[in-house]
């Protein structure tokens, strides 16, 4: 570098790689700081960005750049590297043998997946059948550079890189300088960073619905199947885990990619609408996620949306981002009604009123916490048009309770606030269900109060209520709440292996977060018992199908999606709804 070159550079360049290792088809984006050399204010500037690919030579003749590459070895699972060929001669002329190691990597694949239709898939998607599928690889030679002893090809230009099947395999290069606004000349030495060798995602593992059959009321199956579909619905609750609580050291066995909004966001996606719900209840949906991603492409699905965030906001990436509950309700199937938002600070207001005058600031600091439900009421209708005189309707509550374990009573008053109002609506005869996590184990009393109807006051209340608040709440009700999963344990339909998954005490899954090595059950779906009825569940997972820790390369969450298939009970449907109440949660004095 010349003098005069020299003391043009008034820039630095620094650049960090948000995970090492990139993901086919999930954009990634090195992050990019310039700074001046002898202050921390850069002169004005603009960036110009490089990505490179190791260069790919044939199988065959080693030193020979590759031009073809065989798309149906990819679809195969093959070593990437075998794949590649100088020139469509070379191909051919080593046909038969490659020929014999598709047949090979066939056979092996079919053996391990058990399933030849998702084979055929692969197959095709590749542009193979029977025979071989190839794609052509251009390389010019101004794409090429070489960097530290290899050469590399110039793959992109931007900030950002999407890596395709191309680069499987393969290590990225990422370059950055600072360059001159109107004159273009550097202000910086370029800087480059080398990623891991890019990889696939792995296959999604699908989860299946189990058929419930009661006990008590045995069924005609095949009979139902064939009637009409305006009695039955699906429901899925999910706790996503929002970007902003996936941190590292939260999560410190998911590999960095795994953790990735980026990755998790397509990941959620692709499962949410493989369990193709008609109610959708998501928790930890963070505000910008909701508008930029969920809401667009579940919208594009056929799905209206609505959301409530949270009251208190996390400052993160020099901004403030909320999270909150979205639910999704497919717009041929049902209609909103009304919606209610829920905060939980303003229904503790009142709670906070009725404690001494010395212990209210205390209050008002134990209970306002930000955390709100979203409850919405929907009307069934077919293709958009309503059903009849007596259209059935349902209550969906949608909520994230205080996580603390710590603050019991803070759980139990947001409970007991969300029942209250739930209270009035089944009043106008409307089946219920309450989907979210609850941050409540089996057995507490959140939980028995909801499926109980009411609790007992707490045996140790210096720690469970030290400000008396359980004497404020109106600790009984008379919804018939029922868990949907404890539906499993009274089929005659179900595996044993399905049941082992149940606690046979609490009739509550064994877990539904697992978190820094804790399992828990926190989530959940409760129904009204006399209106409806639970007629398919979503399989639950164990810790061979889960592994140590979630969330993972396969399940993008550290809580795992619940769903539920139910039917409006007949005596039901023929009755006709009250009108719901305009506001089941205003009220002027203490909730008892």
């Amino acid at each position: 570098m010349g003098l005069q070159e020299s003391e043009s550079l008034t820039c630095k360049v620094n650049v960090t790689l948000p995970y090492t290792t990139p993901v086919v088809g999930v954009k990634f984006k090195p992050a990019v700081r310039v700074a001046g050399i002898t202050s921390l204010q850069a002169p004005q500037h603009n960036k110009k960005f490089s990505w490179y690919r190791e260069k790919i030579t044939c199988s065959v003749h080693h030193l020979q750049l590759a031009t073809i590459q065989c798309m149906s070895c990819v679809a195969l699972d093959m070593p990437v590297r075998e794949s590649y060929y100088c020139s469509k001669q070379c191909f051919l002329d080593l046909w038969p043998q490659h020929k014999a190691r598709h047949c090979l990597a066939a056979e092996s694949v079919s053996k391990a997946s058990n399933d030849c239709y998702s084979l055929m898939g692969r197959l095709r998607s590749s542009g193979s059948w029977t025979g071989f599928g190839i794609g052509s690889i251009f390389v010019e030679s101004e794409t090429l550079v070489e960097r530290e002893g290899k050469t590399w090809i110039k793959v992109g230009s931007s900030e950002t890189y999407v890596p395709s099947m191309d680069d499987f395999g393969f290590c990225l290069m990422f370059e950055s300088l600072a360059i001159d606004c109107s004159l273009g000349f550097p202000l910086s030495e370029i800087k480059s960073i080398m990623t891991d060798p890019v990889i696939i995602p792995p296959h999604p593992c699908p989860r299946h619905m189990i058929q419930i059959q009661h006990l008590k009321e045995p069924r005609n199956i095949v009979f139902e199947s064939q009637s009409s579909n305006a009695d039955t619905f699906s429901v899925l609750s999910y706790n996503i885990l929002s970007d902003i609580y996936a941190s590292r050291n939260a999560h410190v066995k998911c590999p960095g990619w795994a953790l990735a909004w980026e990755y998790r966001r397509k990941n959620l996606l692709l499962e949410i609408t493989g369990y193709d719900a008609d109610i959708i209840c998501l928790q930890e949906v963070q505000s910008d996620h909701f508008e930029n991603y969920f809401k667009p492409k579940l919208t594009k699905r056929g799905y209206s949306v609505t959301y409530k965030k949270k009251a208190m906001q996390v400052y993160t990436a020099n901004q403030f981002i909320s999270d909150g509950c979205a639910t999704f309700f497919r717009h041929d199937r049902f209609k909103e009604i009304i919606k209610y938002e829920l905060e939980f600070d303003k229904t503790a207001l009142s709670v906070v009123e009725g404690l001494e005058p010395d212990q209210r600031t205390q209050g008002q600091i134990r209970l306002m916490k930000g955390n709100i439900a979203l409850v919405i009421i929907l009307e069934r209708v077919e293709n958009g048009s309503s059903l009849g005189a007596f259209q059935p309707r349902i209550c969906v509550a949608n909520t994230h309770i205080y996580a603390n374990p710590n603050l019991p009573d803070v759980k139990l008053c947001q409970v007991a606030s969300l029942v209250k109002g739930l209270e009035k609506i089944a009043q106008s005869q409307i089946p219920l269900l309450i989907c979210g996590d609850m941050n409540s184990l089996p057995g507490s009393d959140p939980h028995k109060f909801l499926v109980t109807g009411r609790i007992c006051p707490v045996s140790s209340k210096e720690t469970a209520d030290p400000l008396g608040i359980y004497n404020l709440l109106k600790l009984q009700h008379s919804i018939p709440l029922v868990s949907a999963y404890s539906s499993l344990l009274c089929s005659g339909r179900v595996k044993e292996d399905e049941k082992k998954k149940m606690n046979q005490e609490t009739k509550e899954p064994v877990f539904t977060n697992l978190s820094g090595g804790n399992s828990s059950t926190l989530d959940y779906i409760f129904h009204t018992e006399n209106d409806l009825e639970v007629e398919g569940l979503l399989e639950l997972l164990n810790s061979e199908t889960v592994g140590d820790a979630l969330p993972s390369a396969l399940w993008s969450s550290d809580h795992i999606a619940l769903m539920a298939n139910f039917r409006f009970k007949q005596a039901f449907c023929r009755e006709p709804h009250s009108p719901p109440p305009q506001n089941p949660w205003h009220q002027a004095a203490p909730l008892s």
